[in-house]
């Protein structure tokens, strides 16, 4: 709806294009509504609820102008609904129901929605639809905070062209969803509560047509160990993954790469914290990762943060991975919640990925390299990584970006000017530094705070 943005910018222009744009129903047809919120300015709040209410009244009325232009296109509409409610009378009341009731008249046109709202009432109004309300519709991404929650008498789920879904939700029971499964191309689960391990399972046995997924568990108890023993269930189509966790991650993560025969996957993104028992990891998580990856023979991008691994798994990860991997993206040390880890990637990990004489290279084809929070691994070793593998053959390596908490301990630039210069890679450095901080109240600290302080070495890439 921005007045900066197409299309309301071409009707500045001048009159002809003011006329074309108000008549190429097209350039209406994608929407996106944010409900307004108050701004909570102390003193000024009885003139805030004021303005509130004008804002609303005009987003209203240029929602259903702006719809009203689009013709017959299908409509890819996003509404971002406030937490807001707006006392009338003695009783507090949310207004977005009245947007939702702006876009219900043009469901037989939607294509694309998004909706993240916290009303109870619009779920009423959701789940009044049918699967005959919606006949085009692809793409559905539902958030509901809180205790909101889609119900299994959703039948608009059962959408027969619905290939895209993502459900954001604390409370939803998701596998009794009445969702066609079997259609889907694209699903993201972000459920903190309800979402197990053998639920995804059993949502992605009728799932084959899946091309990219996203799950984010949180399963508080630690469980047994299981050996992923069951029926395998093949993605053939299955490019990317992505599994997060802020529970006990690698149980559940077990038995997934037990069960899942994945023969095309090109990008995996593991991230979670362990919680209990970290120190008595063993290496069965990255044996079961490793044969998971190893089925696949376009095997890409892998991006991970190291809470998942010790020292020695995470050096064991690397030397397995399989040859085709390009691009690896490690967060070293991530903070989940109120539990920090310090790093674990070290010399010992960049050795392994750095071409010698006497070993064959872990990732021969690799291209980037990123790592952040990097806090063991030193200059020396990432020159030396940076120089073996552009003078390596294969010669691939393209770009490198470290982000280390730690101070520069050698200024790499020099030692690798003569590559730079000739355009073969892109090298982004960036370390903590001391801040210097003086106070005649205070005086001077014990240990200086540590900023980032970026550097920048590249060649025309």
């Amino acid at each position: 709806m921005s007045a900066a943005e197409a299309p309301v910018l071409l009707g500045r222009i001048c009159s002809s294009w003011r006329a074309i744009s108000l008549t190429t129903p097209r350039l209406w047809s994608r929407l996106h509504i944010v409900e307004p919120s108050p701004s909570h300015s102390g003193s000024h709040f009885a003139s805030d609820g004021a303005i509130l209410e004008e804002k609303l009244a005009q987003r209203l009325e240029t929602t259903q102008i702006w719809l009203g232009r689009s013709g017959q296109c299908p409509l890819s509409i996003s509404l971002h609904g406030s937490h807001w409610e707006h006392l009338q009378g003695d009783v507090l009341v949310s207004k977005t129901p009245l947007f939702m009731g702006a876009i219900i008249p043009f469901t037989s046109r939607w294509e694309n929605i998004t909706l993240r709202v916290a009303s109870t009432t619009v779920l009423e109004t959701l789940s009044g639809l049918t699967e005959n309300d919606v006949p085009r519709l692809q793409r559905l991404v539902l958030g509901f905070p809180g205790e909101t929650t889609p119900q299994p008498m959703f039948s608009l789920l059962r959408a027969p062209r619905l290939s895209d879904f993502t459900l954001e939700s604390a409370q939803a029971n998701i596998q009794h969803l009445p969702i066609r499964w079997e259609n889907l191309t694209h699903l993201s689960l972000r459920n903190f509560h309800t979402l197990t391990c053998p639920i995804v399972l059993q949502l992605l046995s009728s799932s084959s047509q899946l091309q990219c997924c996203s799950f984010h568990f949180n399963e508080q108890v630690a469980l047994p160990l299981v050996d992923g023993a069951g029926s395998t269930i093949a993605l053939p189509f299955l490019h990317s993954l992505q599994i997060s966790s802020l529970g006990q991650v690698v149980n559940g993560i077990e038995i997934l790469f037990g069960r899942l025969l994945v023969v095309r996957l090109r990008h995996l993104h593991l991230s979670g914290h362990l919680g209990i028992g970290l120190e008595n990891l063993e290496s069965s998580f990255t044996t079961h990762l490793l044969t998971f990856l190893g089925v696949s023979s376009c095997f890409e991008t892998l991006k991970i943060d190291t809470s998942a691994f010790n020292t020695s798994s995470l050096t064991d990860l690397l030397r397995g991975l399989p040859s085709s991997t390009t691009c690896l993206r490690i967060d070293d040390g991530h903070s989940w919640g109120f539990t920090h880890r310090g790093g674990i990637f070290d010399d010992a990990a960049m050795a392994v990925l750095t071409p010698t004489p006497e070993n064959p290279v872990s990732c021969p084809v690799l291209q980037e390299l990123r790592i952040a929070n990097c806090t063991f691994a030193s200059d020396a070793a990432l020159l030396r990584f940076i120089r073996a593998r552009l003078t390596a053959s294969p010669n691939t390596l393209k770009k490198v970006m470290i982000k280390c908490d730690r101070e520069m301990q050698v200024d790499i630039g020099q030692d690798i000017k003569p590559f730079l210069d000739d355009g073969r890679i892109r090298v982004v450095t960036r370390y903590a530094q001391p801040r210097r901080s003086f106070s005649p109240w205070q005086g001077l600290p014990d240990a200086p705070e540590m900023v980032k302080i970026s550097r920048i070495i590249e060649g025309d890439v």
